[in-house]
């Protein structure tokens, strides 16, 4: 029975460590968090998956079911490139009042309010494009240069999800304008689908405010590729498999020591 138990307990530590591992990267998405990886497959800024592989590169970083975004960086011909993929899931539908605001606090300097430096992008039923720059107490519109960023939108299909959604991509030069991006950075993400009004804003993180520099998240950096390995799901059948096969060895055991 001592044995028993003592293997049984080692069991449930190895399902635990599996499941551990694999929870690594979605306990520092609810701490605000994600990792920008080096680039591996350049995307083209099209509004879509181009390729199947284009965005395979990127860490996945989700808002619920409604919202999976993904992001990399790299060296570009003359500044440092932020490139990210926005995949509006639960939005098919072409509506003026859907929009996609994009916050950036470049210098992690935080604040309760939007500061001088703070920019923030608005794409208004996914074709009007607005820039704004906090003033201390809020936003104020600005007009910056078109080389500051390149986005593009689509209605599409992807190797997310078949059913055609919202797409945005983009990217800006981290150090070549008027935005100026840290090595590390924080950000803030809301969506709003006008069809499905009573769902409301959803944000990254969760509970932020595009208004309150504090509530927004961390982008960290690595100049790692993101690794190939195992992801979640694949931890979670693991540690069931290990479960299995460790029970189906105690049975064995156990008619082994009554016949014995």
């Amino acid at each position: 029975m001592k044995k028993k138990f003592c293997a049984l307990t080692m069991i449930a530590f190895m399902a635990f460590s599996l499941v551990s591992v694999g929870a690594i990267n979605y306990a520092s998405a609810q701490a605000a968090e994600r990792t920008s990886y080096s680039t591996v497959v350049e995307p083209t800024i099209d509004g879509m998956w181009t390729s199947d592989d284009e965005w395979t590169d990127g860490e996945v970083t989700t808002i619920g079911d409604v919202v999976e975004f993904r992001s990399t960086w790299d060296m570009g011909d003359e500044y440092v490139m932020t490139r990210w993929i926005i995949e509006f899931l639960s939005d098919t539908t072409d509506d003026l009042a859907d929009f996609w605001n994009f916050c950036i606090d470049g210098d992690q300097s935080g604040g309760t309010a939007p500061q001088p430096g703070d920019f923030r992008f608005r794409i208004a039923g996914h074709t009007e494009f607005d820039w704004y720059e906090g003033d201390g107490t809020g936003w104020t519109a600005v007009e910056l240069d078109e080389t500051e960023i390149e986005w593009a939108t689509s209605l599409s299909a992807s190797p997310t999800d078949s059913t055609p959604h919202w797409i945005l991509e983009f990217q800006i030069p981290k150090n070549g304008g008027t935005v100026q991006l840290g090595i590390t950075w924080n950000l803030g993400l809301s969506v709003y689908d006008s069809s499905n009004a009573q769902l409301g804003a959803s944000t990254w993180p969760e509970g932020s405010e595009g208004d309150v520099p504090d509530s927004w998240g961390v982008e960290n950096f690595t100049m790692e590729q993101i690794p190939e390995g195992l992801s979640f799901g694949v931890l979670v059948l693991l540690s069931s498999a290990a479960v299995v096969v460790a029970t189906v060895v105690l049975r064995k055991r156990s008619r082994l020591d009554k016949s014995s």
